[in-house]
């Protein structure tokens, strides 16, 4: 067992790893710092978007800690302490009291998608302690901001909205449709709202074809769509669901449905390797189409930017959304900090409600043409994602929206 101690934060080997262990990372004296509990699910199912975000987070603040720390409050350094939830909403409820109570952290960060953003809500009201989220689609707390899509303006909108460009603006032939989505809340609940969307744009909704999250494979789901047979299968797929997903769709040579939707399900960069080049060209390149946050071809300054950085700088091997994702979340942490300018909880909530990043700003890494702001609900004002297509030589091609876009969307196969 690993016990928890301190170290410098520009021990860059170590704050460039890649599994999480359940040390203190100190970036200055104790006195001198602002202490941010960062709870990761480096192990169990959601592990592909801690491992691959936690490094570039860990790069980020360290390059803000380097370049003077946070201003406001006399060059004070970002200390992180780490854990780790193993993807299990229980023990994310466990350590965020732990690192509040025992830790002291004055701040939560983390991978939280939006099971254990349920699960930790109540414990944030009762501590009182601002937590902000990488990933969950929505916020049951008054302490909890997050970066992840809203289940309707976010994934809905967007999704409702691509499924009717591809029809209007590019001529696909899509009539019906039936949700395919990972069967857990934030899948449920954007199923919801596209279920609304989709029919207020003229789709008739066929058979469900819900994904079992604790399935070891997916041919049960992938044969109710062989026999609904609908033009479009569209909804939230998490990596491992879409893995499986797309391995039970090449066993069955199942090419007769577009399939669209994301994140990580259609749009992980580790699709390749973990399906193996033969399938994943196959399935990947053949009728669909991913949501993400990210695609190295998109025509964003910034982004494109912050990939060189996290690449020649930093050497990460796997630059996906969840490293892009997680840097975004990083310099949002340190505005929220700067607009504090103290450890006082409560100002450092009221800190969230003043981020800013518009749209041009070096600091803003994801694709949102309105920039990063917070609405009332806690969630990002501007909700929106790019579509993208796969290439045989394993690059994206973005398609949607038109002002990030690089192609147009290829006919089905």
């Amino acid at each position: 067992m690993i016990n928890r101690r301190a170290f410098t934060a520009g021990a860059s080997a170590a704050a460039l790893g890649t599994v999480a262990s359940p040390y203190v990372l100190r970036a200055g004296a104790a006195d001198a710092s602002i202490k941010v509990g960062v709870i990761n699910s480096m192990s169990g199912s959601y592990a592909a978007y801690a491992q691959e975000g936690d490094p570039a987070f860990r790069y980020v603040i360290d390059k803000i800690n380097k370049g003077g720390g946070i201003k406001s409050m006399g060059g004070a350094k970002i200390e992180l302490v780490f854990a780790d939830d193993t993807s299990q909403p229980a023990r994310c409820a466990t350590e965020v009291r732990r690192l509040v109570t025992e830790e002291k952290v004055d701040l939560l960060t983390g991978t939280m998608l939006s099971s254990q953003m349920l699960a930790i809500s109540p414990v944030l009201d009762e501590l009182q302690t601002p937590c902000l989220s990488v990933w969950a689609g929505g916020s049951r707390s008054s302490w909890l901001y997050t970066l992840g899509y809203d289940y309707d303006r976010g994934y809905a909108k967007t999704m409702a909205d691509f499924a009717t460009w591809l029809r209007d603006k590019n001529g696909f032939s899509i009539k019906t449709w039936s949700p395919c989505y990972s069967n857990y809340e934030a899948g449920q609940q954007v199923n919801k709202h596209l279920l609304k969307r989709m029919g207020d744009a003229g789709f008739k909704a066929l058979e469900e074809a819900p994904l079992d999250t604790k399935a070891q494979d997916q041919t049960a789901a992938m044969i109710r769509l062989r026999s609904a047979k609908p033009d479009l299968a569209l909804g939230l797929v998490t990596p491992r669901d879409g893995l499986l997903l797309h391995q039970a769709r090449y066993n069955l040579n199942y090419h007769g449905s577009i399939f669209a939707g994301g994140t990580g399900g259609y749009s992980d960069l580790t699709l390749w390797r973990d399906l193996s080049p033969d399938i994943a060209k196959a399935v990947l390149t053949r009728n669909l189409f991913a949501m993400t946050g990210f695609s190295p071809s998109a025509k964003m300054a910034s982004m494109q930017a912050i990939v060189t950085e996290l690449r020649d700088q930093a050497k990460l091997q796997r630059i996906g959304q969840a490293a892009i994702q997680s840097a975004q979340a990083a310099r949002v942490l340190q505005r929220a900090i700067e607009a504090a300018g103290s450890r006082d909880k409560k100002a450092l909530l009221d800190g969230f409600k003043k981020v800013e990043i518009k749209f041009g700003d070096p600091d803003l890494y994801v694709a949102k043409p309105s920039g990063v702001k917070f609405a009332d609900d806690r969630l990002l004002e501007d909700g929106s994602a790019f579509f993208v297509q796969w290439m045989e030589d394993k690059t994206q091609q973005v398609l949607y929206p038109e002002q990030f876009a690089n192609a147009k969307p290829r006919p089905r196969a």
